[in-house]
């Protein structure tokens, strides 16, 4: 039996993803998860909010002195992030 009309399994992932329209959610998900790895575990438990929008990425930081050593790191931070995500995605970093 011949099988025609084949295709790779990545093919049909990305073309539910696309019809679904769930590449915006997913890419969220991955910045918010790239941010955790970037910024490390101590930096990740202290962000309690996190908002990405026009690709401005808002985080809320408990903690002003990881928020002041955040501040000084923004572009290394943004820089780790698209690199992540393989592209740029992220513009500017907004730390609250």
């Amino acid at each position: 039996m011949k099988r025609e009309n084949t295709q790779l399994i990545k093919a049909i992932i990305e073309e539910f993803i696309k019809e679904e329209r769930l590449e915006e959610g997913l890419n969220r998900a991955r910045l918010f998860k790239a941010w955790d790895i970037v910024v490390g575990e101590t930096g990740a438990r202290a962000t309690t909010g996190k908002y990405f929008k026009d690709g401005a990425l808002y985080c809320t930081i408990n903690s002003s002195i990881l928020r002041t050593q955040m501040y000084y790191r923004k572009e290394d931070i943004i820089a780790h992030i698209n690199k992540m995500l393989n592209g740029t995605i992220v513009t500017k970093l907004i730390l609250k």
